[in-house]
């Protein structure tokens, strides 16, 4: 049986990561994008089971709002909903680059991750958005919605 070993060293994170964004469809790109620049949407994982963020794929469905038609709608599955140019064979090469660019820097927590996200996007050549903080949702009804859909 043959062994494959992958080598780290030769690609650097940024690198990695830029090389899956830069193949992606540019609505994809300009998504990650927004997701970089939201400091209210967490990358570091442990919270996408409720779906408040927590992993890439995530915060892009919450960026553009792809809501599922029921439980059994997936995250992929939304994903690819939203972004009908894009092959599952992207949506996986996007997935490895990251969980492979994460595990290589060393990045475990949401200003690294953020950080990384930023950096693969420039060496992509993806226009960054500034960094952006939304306010707490106040109690004005309706307000908030337009104000959250305007981040994204």
């Amino acid at each position: 049986m043959r062994r494959t070993v992958r080598v780290f060293a030769a690609v650097g994170p940024a690198e990695r990561l830029g090389t899956a964004i830069a193949s992606m469809p540019a609505p994809v790109r300009r998504t990650l994008a927004q997701v970089a620049a939201r400091t209210d949407l967490g990358l570091a994982a442990g919270s996408w089971q409720d779906e408040d963020g927590g992993c890439l794929v995530a915060n892009a469905v919450a960026c553009v709002g792809a809501t599922g038609s029921g439980h059994a709608d997936t995250l992929d599955l939304r994903m690819l909903d939203a972004f009908p140019q894009m092959s599952s064979r992207d949506l996986n090469t996007l997935i490895v680059a990251w969980d492979e660019a994460t595990a290589q820097a060393g990045a475990t927590d949401d200003p690294a991750m953020r950080e990384l996200l930023r950096r693969g996007l420039a060496w992509a050549g993806v226009p960054l958005a500034p960094t952006v903080t939304p306010a707490p949702p106040g109690d004005g009804a309706g307000v908030d919605a337009e104000v959250a859909a305007s981040y994204c």
